[in-house]
């Protein structure tokens, strides 16, 4: 660089190239901006002036004698970084006085490197300014260099639906109006010439998926970006509403990018604090509007001892041990096979986790061998702690017979290892991944089940729970130089599990967490968008659900939705696996489940069911005897109705019904579901004789014979047999609601799923079974 030695009370001038910095002559230290790195276009100067040159009082009046000899011929335009310099006449007289065009602000600059040089919103004014001689001075944009898209955003805060958009540097900041004096990290994210980046969230609360896509709805229908300045925006529920909303796909990068004063930038996913998780493999992803898996557009640069092969995988370097093995990275993480095997497509549909990455050892019917094993050690090992401290390893191929006696050797409780602290765990449930999203036992491949404790449960040091082949089920693997410490590994598909005696699953009752919400929308896979399409009306339709329109509650009530519906998340499927001992449904959708119930209103009026007099229980219980459905019982809140072959009618008094009407719109009847393990007294059994079996006309009549119940509240333990006062005063009740029922028409229900709801028998209450401590995630 060429300095100049000023006078005192002038600025010193640093000249390389085009780029010019004046700063007072004691200045020094890191903060000073570093105006080499942004580009220039043919003709222009870029002219920058740091805090301690702003101080000097001889400043603007020393530009024309400072910046004249840095006028060579070809300059036609000098932009000039000196704040306010646009907003009094000095900008326009130094364009005359020099004779070239000069560009100035009339506010600050914000000259972070990485970034564009932002005059705009936020930087205390409105932008750069052109000044030309004998011409009108005009405005020329917020940032610096132009960007093909600095037309299409606005330049100054629109508000929409209760969030804010802010200009930036990169784009536009979208936050709610709670968080709206934050986003600084918005200010360093680098900028794009061919697209803006939207910046969603400051840390905070995600803004709703909703008032988002109303923003973007507003600006051209041009490609853009989505940085999820909160955790949040990058989960799978908030992208899919997203995209849904507007119709489109939606390009997202997996964290926050971040440039440095050399220009370049990397990408960080941080947690709601701002505490750093982990670095992304890949980098830049696509939530199609379909909802269907995403995919990785972009990824990061190769692991020390990888190399790039292709665009989006990663291979160890020649002459490296397990040189033969590719690492593809897909929405979840990395996948580590043999390079003689196919690429898995099906690893694609676990999506990006702003929680977590997932390394996959093998492929779904591969083989894993040690080539694979040592390539797993290699990756964990070049990575920092805090990276691995967020991974998981899931084991989705078949080890063969040296990789099933390397686990052997490895199994146990985690060692000391200067190399690979143990990973840290945040779950101890199930996570799906590759063709067998879903599964429900750490036995399978493609699930982990990462123990609290570092073991497995049951287990004690030394005594892993193996399975075909000695394969530990989902114990901590330790190798004493350097092996897999600490990450627990699930055993392939087919491995023998213990058997026990089949006890209904009992599910708790609490709200969903966020890693079963992302379970359970990446396992719903295309049944997802739709569902989540009628979560949306029944949003818009009634106010007071608006309440929570965050993702997790959308991820909730969209499990509702396909507990309606049919396919694999259906009352069919969900309830007969509860009653088995498992959780059914598409992975983490019971959990959800029973949080989306919990938020839907309570239903404190008589409900109806139907079933056979010779087939249902509740017809063959005496008064005093309790009843109960392992999984989530339906009932019509419609008390006019009746479903075809049924001669018997069961009326409940309920307690923890939650009626599904706002949510399931337009259904052929209105439903009310019970939280799982509903316990149901039997109060009486009632047979009107002078009941005809239809109606003179054809129409269908009430049946004949219909028993009375009402439901225990929860802790509720009767001491005997005998109806205590509160089970007659509800019989009361429910003998006045029978009557009235007989005195009215009924309409038939005939929708296949709605009869299988309303029909299925309850079972009997053992006592013992509700306090196992099974839970269903």
């Amino acid at each position: 660089m060429d300095q100049q030695h000023p006078e005192p009370d002038l600025p010193a001038v640093e000249q390389d190239g085009r780029h010019v910095l004046l700063r007072h002559r004691d200045e020094t230290g890191p903060d000073r901006p570093v105006p080499g790195t942004a580009p220039l276009g043919p003709g222009q100067l870029l002219v920058l002036a740091t805090p301690g040159a702003h101080r000097l009082p001889a400043l603007v009046a020393a530009l024309p004698e400072l910046l004249r000899p840095l006028l060579d011929p070809d300059v036609e335009s000098v932009w000039l970084g000196v704040a306010g310099l646009a907003a009094g006449g000095a900008a326009g007289r130094l364009a005359e006085e020099l004779g070239v065009e000069v560009v100035a602000p009339d506010g600050g600059v914000v000259a972070v490197p990485g970034a564009a040089l932002y005059a705009g919103h936020t930087a205390g004014g409105t932008g750069w300014h052109r000044f030309r001689p004998g011409r009108l001075a005009g405005f020329h944009g917020a940032r610096f260099p132009l960007p093909d898209w600095e037309s299409w955003v606005p330049a100054v805060p629109v508000e929409e639906a209760g969030v804010v958009a802010v200009p930036a540097p990169c784009g536009l900041l979208v936050l709610d109006h709670a968080d709206a004096d934050r986003g600084e990290a918005a200010f360093r994210v680098p900028v794009n010439q061919r697209f803006p980046k939207v910046v969603v969230g400051a840390g905070g609360p995600v803004p709703p998926a909703s008032a988002v896509a109303a923003l973007l709805a507003g600006l051209p229908d041009r490609p853009l970006v989505v940085v999820p300045g909160s955790p949040g925006a990058a989960s799978h529920v908030w992208l899919a509403d997203l995209a849904l909303r507007l119709g489109r796909d939606v390009v997202f990068t997996a964290g926050v990018q971040v440039g440095s004063r050399t220009g370049a930038s990397s990408t960080v996913v941080r947690d709601a604090a701002g505490r750093r998780l982990f670095r992304p493999f890949p980098l830049v992803l696509r939530q199609p509007a379909s909802g269907g898996d995403q995919q990785v557009l972009d990824i990061a640069p190769p692991p020390p001892g990888w190399e790039r092969d292709g665009r989006r995988s990663y291979r160890l370097a020649d002459g490296v041990v397990g040189g033969g093995v590719v690492a593809d990275v897909v929405p979840s993480g990395l996948v580590l096979r043999s390079a003689d095997e196919p690429v898995d497509a099906s690893a694609e549909a676990v999506p990006f986790d702003p929680e977590r990455w997932t390394l996959t050892l093998g492929t779904p019917g591969g083989v894993v061998g040690l080539p694979v094993l040592t390539a797993a050690e290699d990756v964990l090992a070049v990575l920092p702690a805090w990276q691995r401290a967020a991974a998981r390893v899931t084991l989705a191929g078949v080890l063969d017979e040296p990789g099933r006696r390397a686990l052997d050797r490895w199994a146990g409780p985690p060692a000391p290892s200067q190399h690979l602290p143990p990973v840290a765990t945040t779950s101890a449930v199930p996570v799906p991944t590759g063709s067998v999203a879903g599964s429900a036992h750490p036995s399978q491949a493609g699930a982990v089940w990462p123990p609290a404790t570092g073991q497995a449960a049951g287990s004690s040091p030394g005594s892993p729970v193996a399975g075909a082949g000695g394969v530990p089920h989902g114990v901590p693997i330790a190798a004493p130089a350097g092996g897999l410490v600490g990450v627990p590994v699930a055993a392939p598909v087919g491995a023998s599990v213990p058997q026990r005696p089949v006890t209904p699953l009992v599910v708790p009752v609490r709200a969903s967490t966020a890693a079963e919400q992302a379970r359970f929308t990446a396992s719903a896979r295309e049944s997802f968008p739709e569902a989540l399409a009628t979560v949306n009306a029944a949003l818009a339709t009634w106010p007071a659900m608006r309440v929570d329109e965050s993702a997790g509650a959308k991820a909730d009530y969209v499990a509702v939705c396909l507990f309606l519906g049919r396919g694999e998340g259906s009352s069919r499927v969900v309830n007969a696996a509860l009653r088995d001992g498992r959780a059914g449904g598409p992975d983490g959708q019971v959990a959800c489940l029973t949080s989306g119930v919990r938020r839907l209103p309570t239903h404190r009026r008589a409900v109806l069911r139907q079933g056979r007099v010779d087939e249902s229980l509740e017809h063959r219980s005496p008064p005093g005897s309790v009843l109960v459905e392992p999984g989530f019982l339906a009932a019509s809140t419609d008390l006019g109705v009746t479903v075809p072959g049924a001669d018997l009618d069961v009326l409940i008094w309920p307690v923890s019904a939650h009626r599904t009407s706002e949510l399931a719109l337009g259904r052929q009847v209105d439903e009310a579901v019970f939280l799982s393990r509903a316990r149901f007294k039997a109060l009486a059994v009632r047979t009107a004789q002078d009941r005809p079996e239809e109606e003179p006309d054809g129409t269908p009549a009430v049946p004949k014979v219909a028993v009375l119940f009402r439901e225990l509240a929860p802790g509720e333990e009767p001491a005997t047999t005998e109806l205590d006062e509160r089970d007659l005063a509800v019989l009361a009740k429910l003998d006045g609601v029978l009557t009235r029922r007989h005195g009215g028409p009924v309409r038939l229900v005939d929708d296949p799923d709605a009869v299988a709801r309303l029909t299925t028998s309850l079972v009997a209450w053992q006592p013992d079974a509700g306090r196992t401590s099974a839970v269903a995630s």
